[in-house]
């Protein structure tokens, strides 16, 4: 896998807009900068299927470096840590991995108003470990599974996570240290953070921020257009003019489910 480094090796295994979203963070990177990556996409293109091999690249890329990986239900959370030990599988990396299989953690639980209570619960979370120290943790319902930890930062399906604000809040705590941020999801309607996110991202398209971009169309539409759903990867967190409220932290900064 480590030689999976170029879009030619990439694309026998993955199509093009999977091959972009492996490969947004590269550029960004070079110039020894914070990733920040907002997409939009349509159901079922393989999003997160291109994300979790990414992500297992880059946990054997860089030891001690976790990738905290949050979306909107366990079964969902199982699926994506299940879909990770198969990449290990297939590219015979298995060797690199110590454990992996479910933890528990115990964390406060959420009132009916989507805050933190005194009480606490017992919640699950997936995990695989590797020999470098790095892991990949996989959360669901209750963002504040995630608070204890620090690294990447992945939100799957952001605008169907059920507490969306609150997993954006604790998100921000876990990269201040120069992590990177990805968000993702297709769309719930209007009223949702992640449209408002999406809203405030494409207006960047006409300012002077250097942004990436990629398209895809959903299976089983070819040709249709779905300009619309754009991936941008921001040199610079999100533009602290709009987003200020939402970058609190004083850091500069194949085909498959999902």
């Amino acid at each position: 896998m480590l030689a999976l480094d170029s879009d030619r090796a990439l694309a026998k295994h993955f199509m093009p807009h999977q091959v972009r979203w492996i490969q947004a963070e590269a550029a960004i990177h070079k110039q020894r900068k914070q990733a920040v990556a907002l997409a939009e996409k349509s159901v079922r293109i393989g999003w997160t299927y291109a994300d979790a091999f990414k992500n297992v690249r880059k946990r054997l890329w860089f030891k001690d470096r976790d990738y905290l990986f949050a979306t909107k239900d366990y079964q969902s959370a199982l699926e994506y840590v299940r879909q990770c030990y198969k990449f290990a599988e297939i590219f015979n990396l298995t060797r690199a991995i110590t454990s992996h299989g479910e933890e528990s953690l115990s964390v406060n639980r959420l009132d009916e108003h989507g805050r933190p209570s005194t009480f606490t619960e017992d919640v699950k979370v997936g995990v695989i470990k590797f020999d470098n120290g790095s892991r990949i943790i996989a959360f669901s319902a209750n963002p504040q599974a995630m608070a204890v930890y620090g690294g990447d930062v992945g939100l799957d399906e952001f605008a169907k996570h059920p507490n969306a604000k609150l997993l954006w809040e604790t998100a921000q705590g876990r990269v201040t240290w120069n992590y990177d941020l990805a968000v993702w999801s297709s769309h719930d309607g209007e009223d949702t953070l992640f449209n408002e996110f999406a809203q405030e991202a494409r207006a960047l398209l006409t300012s002077s921020h250097t942004l990436s971009h990629t398209y895809a169309t959903s299976p089983g539409s070819a040709g249709e257009s779905v300009s619309s759903r754009t991936t941008l990867i921001v040199r610079v967190p999100l533009r602290r003019q709009r987003f200020r409220r939402w970058f609190p932290s004083p850091h500069p900064m194949g085909r498959g489910p999902g």
